[in-house]
């Protein structure tokens, strides 16, 4: 069988061949970031990980999914991204709150390699369960419901091949993810996969590691699905800055700060709240918020307390980040 891959140019599909009037399917843009899929483009990825019957496509300590992607079309790409959609974090109670739930505690890692096997040198951190949208709940309300979004690790523009096949793999360290129950669950789209070889498959015999060898790595073959598995190939930056975060504004609530701040810049992804002591080493302390307005609700902890500085961050889908300046959280007046 052979799936179809696509290589999405701004908004142009890159399946084979061509439409009388559009240019080659595999150009470049000189602005918008070149994907490598199976689908015919990244919005094709809606089934199992919005909602629905999952099917067992969680990403767990026991269980792998492979794509085999082809080599990256001609062309400076300075900066390289590969990534995957996943939604569905599991929930549980809070202890001693059983009324309350939280997000069950966990990372998901994914790898590139031109063979099926990896080392822990082409494997790279994707995503913690805390930022992936989390599963409704009949009977229980919860917190950062939402579909399924793409998350993004950034590798050495080296690692990806113009020559051969690139392999991807999107596995979990955290051994608590060994069934749909617990994991987050990865994304995937229907596809005509033709008479030729597979391109897909998943592997349930690992162990929090992806496969070392190629032998039996690709376990079983998938056929008329595709893992929502991608490489992103960013293009020269302009010379402008692509990101400014600015007229940010934080205000006491309680126990809690509010921060807002708009960000400007062409195709913003997402934007957060950082954190910092010393104004030197920031640490994010906010979900990410994908659509505008960038209002952020923070509770007072030691992360976010009187004393600290607070900046808004946001990015763009090339990778650039903008920072607004910072501002110091106040602290509590007295009379």
């Amino acid at each position: 069988m052979i799936f179809l891959y696509s290589i999405i140019l701004a908004c142009a599909s890159a399946r084979a061949g061509t439409l009388d009037g559009l240019p080659p399917a595999l150009s470049t843009s000189v602005v918008v970031p070149t994907y490598l899929t199976l689908a015919a483009t990244v919005h094709d990825y809606t089934r199992f990980a919005d909602g629905g019957p999952d099917a067992n496509w969680y990403v767990g300590f026991n269980n792998a999914w492979i794509v085999k992607l082809p080599p990256a079309p001609p062309g400076e790409f300075p900066r390289a991204f590969i990534g995957a959609k996943i939604g569905r974090a599991k929930t549980r109670p809070v202890p001693d709150k059983p009324w309350l739930r939280e997000i069950i505690p966990g990372k998901i890692y994914i790898g590139i390699s031109q063979a099926p096997a990896w080392s822990s040198e082409q494997s790279f951190f994707l995503a913690e369960t805390a930022d992936v949208p989390a599963e409704a709940d009949a009977q229980n309300r919860v917190d950062g419901i939402g579909a399924a979004e793409w998350f993004w690790a950034e590798v050495p523009p080296s690692m990806i091949s113009s020559t051969d096949p690139n392999y991807l793999v999107v596995w979990s360290p955290t051994d608590d993810f060994v069934s749909d129950a617990t994991a987050p669950i990865l994304a995937a789209a229907d596809v005509d996969d033709g008479d030729g070889p597979a391109q897909a498959w998943n592997n349930r015999s690992i162990l929090g590691v992806p496969p070392r060898s190629p032998a039996g790595s690709l376990q079983t073959p998938i056929s008329n699905i595709a893992p929502a598995i991608a490489i992103k190939l960013v293009p020269p930056a302009p010379e402008d800055p692509a990101v400014t975060v600015d007229d940010l504004t934080l205000a006491r609530s309680g126990e809690r700060v509010i921060a807002r701040f708009s960000a400007s810049g062409e195709n913003i992804s997402e934007a957060w709240v950082e954190s910092s002591r010393d104004r030197l080493d920031w640490e994010r302390v906010s979900r990410y918020q994908r659509r505008p307005p960038y209002v952020f609700d923070l509770p007072l902890s030691r992360t976010v307390a009187p004393g600290q500085f607070l900046r808004g961050a946001a990015r763009d889908i090339s990778g650039a980040v903008g920072q607004s300046d910072p501002i110091m959280i106040p602290y509590a007046s007295h009379p």
